[in-house]
């Protein structure tokens, strides 16, 4: 009798260690999945962000094209590198939103294009075809910072041709 006395004292603390283990490894694992939730969610959080900075990259190349095509006569005065004689409409800023105030969403700037052919040396401080890149940068979410470039050319308006076949200037069905 003594015996089985003896073992059932070894073995107490048995049962309280393997539970002690088994809750360690369950909190363990809880901690991990809570962080790998977090994780997910602030990088979904992050690519929301950034696709708002693109858009509102993007909206600046929107808002700024028609301002540049308007005023292409002066831009050899925006990309001549002397700030004091730029246009008024020059650098280009703006909001997204209606009747918002303080540091603009955007900023576009012009940036030459290579224009000039050999041998003569690139010229970025003058343009000879018509042709600028549009810098947009989205200054509204400064911790996702966007920034977008498009080639754009200035074309004179002429006659659409189509009105003589018959189709109207928009394809509108027109049948003179």
């Amino acid at each position: 009798m003594r015996t089985v006395h003896r073992a059932s004292r070894r073995q107490r603390g048995s049962a309280l260690m393997t539970s002690l283990i088994i809750l360690s490894g369950l909190l363990v694992a809880g901690g991990a999945s809570v962080y790998l939730m977090t994780a997910e969610t602030r990088s979904t959080g992050y690519t929301a962000m950034s696709r708002r900075a693109l858009f509102c990259a993007e909206g600046g190349l929107a808002m700024a094209r028609p301002v540049v095509a308007a005023n292409h006569s002066t831009w050899n005065d925006v990309l001549d590198g002397d700030p004091s004689n730029d246009p008024p409409w020059y650098p280009i800023a703006g909001y997204l939103e209606a009747n918002a105030t303080g540091t603009p969403d955007f900023t576009v700037t012009l940036k030459d294009n290579d224009d000039e052919l050999p041998p003569l040396s690139n010229d970025p401080n003058q343009d000879n075809d018509l042709m600028v890149f549009l810098v947009s940068k989205c200054t509204r979410y400064p911790e996702h910072p966007r920034t977008v470039m498009q080639l754009v050319e200035y074309t004179a308006a002429g006659h659409t041709y189509r009105n003589q076949a018959g189709q109207g200037g928009f394809n509108t069905g027109n049948t003179n």
